[in-house]
Order: C-alpha cells, then sequence, then structure tokens
C-alpha cells in the first residue's frame, strides 16, 4: 500500500508543478520607460561646511550662543 502511494506521489507531483507554469507564446511588447527625475536633496547637504573635520566638530561642539534655560 505505501508502495503505491509513493508511485503516485512521483508520478503526479512533476505533472502537477509543470502545470501550475504558465508559458507565453506572444511576447510582451516593451514598456515605455520614463526616467523620473532625482528627488531634490536634503536641506542639511546644502549648507555650507567647513573646510576640515576638526573645524566642523567644533562648530557642532561649541556652545549655543543662546541659552538652553532661562534664570
Amino acid at each position: 500500500m505505501s508502495n503505491v502511494i509513493k508511485v503516485a506521489c512521483v508520478t503526479v507531483l512533476p505533472l502537477l508543478i509543470c502545470a501550475c507554469q504558465s508559458y507565453s507564446t506572444q511576447p510582451l511588447p516593451p514598456a515605455a520607460t520614463q526616467c523620473q527625475p532625482p528627488p531634490p536633496p536634503a536641506a542639511w547637504f546644502m549648507a555650507p561646511q567647513e573646510p576640515t573635520l576638526t573645524q566642523r566638530m567644533l562648530n557642532e561642539l561649541s556652545a549655543s550662543p543662546m541659552p538652553a534655560t532661562k534664570d
């Protein structure tokens, strides 16, 4: 009984797998695509930067001219 089931599975499964595939005989027409322009850059990218990394770090880590808290 077990051998009959194995033979049936070996015979039927490839047929089921092949039957699920769709083969198109007509090629699809090429779709006309147009490249979109790139999005505008983020605002931080447009900000001027100092020429050296050291100066950039000093500017980022320097004290703010406005106090964070009011007395």
